[in-house]
């Protein structure tokens, strides 16, 4: 049996647009939701979480986004509430949105991958409901990031997480 070469990672075609950097930091988000939900050729883990949720990017700004989306029947457990897999899900893939903000050639140029991401759940989130999703990056250097995620149901905080992530700089081998 004959090994091909493994694929590029998609997630990292977005750092790869020569340009990316000169997008404004809602076009960079956008960008990035696009590339997971939208190509054509993917259909990974997150992107089914991502795809039927009506996500709305309410806010771009350096450090933060914010988000708005429905919770389907596909990110719901039996008992009809947001499933603690699919908010995590969730919140990994969006909290990594709020790095593109800030991002640069020479800083956060070359993508990263998840280190740690410590959930805790305060509230159901019924199937049906409208969320609205903060993230913000709380620190980030030259090798890792911290984030911030909070999901909101009518004003009340349901879902929190931190998210680590390893950064990796232009030209580093996965």
């Amino acid at each position: 049996m004959s090994r091909s070469a493994p694929s590029r990672n998609p997630s990292r075609m977005v750092w790869e647009r020569e340009e990316f950097y000169k997008m404004n930091v809602r076009e960079r988000v956008l960008a990035l939701e696009a590339q997971i939900v939208a190509d054509p050729e993917f259909f990974g883990f997150d992107t089914y979480a991502l795809r039927d949720s009506n996500s709305v990017l309410v806010e771009a700004e350096p450090n933060k986004t914010v988000w708005e989306l429905d919770i389907g029947s596909h990110l719901c457990n039996k008992s009809g509430n947001l499933h603690g897999g699919a908010a995590a899900t969730l919140l990994d893939n969006l909290t990594s949105t709020a790095l593109v903000t800030i991002a640069k050639p020479g800083f956060l140029d070359g993508g990263h991958v998840s280190r740690t991401i410590t959930m805790t759940y305060l509230r159901p989130v019924p199937k049906g409901s409208r969320v609205r999703v903060e993230c913000e990056t709380q620190a980030a250097g030259r090798n890792t990031a911290n984030i911030v995620g909070k999901i909101y149901l009518n004003g009340k905080l349901c879902v929190t997480c931190v998210h680590d992530k390893a950064v990796f700089s232009t030209g580093a081998k996965l």
